[in-house]
């Protein structure tokens, strides 16, 4: 005689509970605390290139080689313009959103 339809039933759950248990497990495994930190930081606070091209051209400037005071005052100058095309925070997304919202509000719409 065949099983209980119910026992089928308790079955499948079973085996998709399990099956799932272990997906997550496998997915836990592979996303490492430390990388999902750094992709959340990078998100939040997106890294600035800026910075990084000030302080090589003031390094290229300062040394006593005169060839290098070109390409260092050109690193200088492009750190300037970088950083109007840096890319924009969550915060600041989420004031803009605020600061558009209240306007919108303001016109009685």
């Amino acid at each position: 005689m065949g099983e209980w339809p119910s026992v089928k039933l308790m079955k499948s759950s079973a085996h998709c509970v399990t099956g799932i248990a272990s997906q997550k497990t496998e997915v836990a495994s592979l996303v490492s605390a430390p990388s999902l930190r750094r992709g959340i930081d990078d998100l939040t606070n997106p890294p600035s290139l800026s910075g990084g091209m000030r302080k090589a051209g003031i390094a290229l400037i300062a040394t006593p080689d005169p060839f290098t005071g070109v390409p260092g005052v050109a690193l200088l100058a492009a750190s300037f313009v970088a950083k109007r095309k840096e890319p924009a925070k969550l915060s600041d997304l989420a004031s803009e959103a605020q600061r558009i919202f209240r306007e919108v509000q303001s016109l009685g719409l």
